[in-house]
């Protein structure tokens, strides 16, 4: 066994490695239908043995601009944790990797442009300027780091920005296909139906519970539509953390669902400036200057400046889902920085790619997952 293999085979209980959405017979660490099925038969049953019910179960779907590796290092990272707090976690590894492929394609147009170096600038300017810039507008960026990023969008849409993301919503849906599609029963539909097996002989014994980051939760989507349809009755909650999920897709995917077959939404993302002071980069060389979900709402999605679900100016330009999150019953709206109120809406996060690592901001998850005040520390 390699030592890279030997590195995340602790992961197996928890894993479900996928690609192009079945189950991924290679890589670093393969699963087959048969580990799946392990998973149910003998990991979590030995797990929830002697614990009272019902024991968290977690389902949690990384971003769709990782590779594999990177996928299977965030899950060795939290694994520990989870389990120090009862929570058996699921790991929907489906290594796409395709941010490289998107970066090296817009290096290479600004090579050819001779405007590489503008890629790469810091940001200056006034704060006190940027306080005067009302709620929810956008701060400006000085005039050069703006063109370069609208330079990049612009090389982005036009170097086959949208067909990559295309292929990440594709590897998505294939995950929940069912076995008479053409590409065959995908890997998350056949969690999802052994899922729904295993919670019909263990009824109450677990509560249900599903996270996305970024594309993460266009995967999760699809996998609580595989579990609905296989038999789940409910999920006791879903958690979107900076969802690069199109406000319209979330309309007709989820929020119907709201209530009945997810109990519980809560989002945590990135507030206006935050996501504005984030920044892209591969291999240490910045591309872009403010949040991934800025390139995909400008020039990824079919249609330029789609609204996102996880941008706060999208969702308060939008009455219907400001409606929905103030209401705080079925869904709550947590935008980082807040650092003060309800211990489970807490968040530091300041980059889309690090939300997942934020202190406050797993913490919180982990209270509203368990349904305890007291969690053990997120490490690091």
């Amino acid at each position: 066994m390699s030592e890279a293999v030997a590195d995340f085979d602790g992961l197996r209980p928890h894993l479900v490695n996928l690609a192009s959405g079945q189950l991924s017979p290679g890589g670093l660490v393969s699963t087959t239908a048969a580990d799946v099925d392990r998973i149910f038969e003998e990991h979590l049953p030995r797990f929830m043995s002697g614990r009272p019910g019902p024991v968290p179960v977690l389902f949690w779907a990384h971003g769709g601009l990782v590779d594999e590796r990177t996928g299977l290092e965030a899950a060795a990272r939290q694994l520990q944790w989870w389990l120090a707090n009862g929570v058996y976690p699921v790991y929907f590894v489906w290594e796409t990797g395709l941010l490289q492929v998107l970066a090296d394609r817009i290096r290479r147009g600004a090579q050819r442009y001779r405007l590489f170096p503008a890629l790469s600038l810091m940001r200056a300017g006034s704060e006190g300027a940027a306080a005067a810039v009302p709620a929810l507008m956008p701060r400006a960026l000085p005039p050069l780091a703006e063109a370069a990023d609208a330079f990049v969008e612009w090389l982005a849409r036009h170097a086959g920005g949208p067909a990559v993301w295309a292929d990440i919503k594709a590897n998505a849906a294939r995950a929940g296909a069912t076995a008479g599609s053409l590409t065959g029963e995908g890997g998350a539909r056949h969690v999802a139906r052994r899922l729904a097996a295993f919670n019909r002989a263990h009824t109450g014994a677990i509560g249900l519970h599903a996270v996305g980051h970024s594309a993460g939760a266009i995967f999760q989507s699809g996998f609580l539509r595989a579990a609905f349809e296989e038999g789940v009755g409910a999920f006791d909650s879903l958690a979107l953390l900076d969802p690069a999920l199109a406000t319209e897709d979330f309309k007709t995917g989820l929020l119907p669902l709201l209530g009945d077959r997810i109990r519980g939404l809560s989002q945590f993302s990135l507030g206006r400036q935050r996501a504005l002071d984030d920044v892209c980069e591969v291999r240490g060389v910045r591309f872009y200057n403010k949040s991934l979900l800025y390139l995909i709402h400008h020039a990824l999605e079919e249609q330029p400046d789609t609204p996102l679900l996880g941008l706060e100016e999208n969702v308060a330009a939008d009455p219907e889902l400001s409606a929905l999150f103030a209401g705080g019953t079925l869904a709550e709206a947590v935008w980082s920085p807040r650092l003060r109120g309800s211990a489970d809406s807490l968040s530091d996060a300041r980059s889309h790619a690090g939300i997942d690592s934020d202190r406050l901001t797993m913490e919180s998850l982990a209270r509203r997952v368990t349904g305890r005040g007291a969690v053990v520390p997120f490490p690091g």
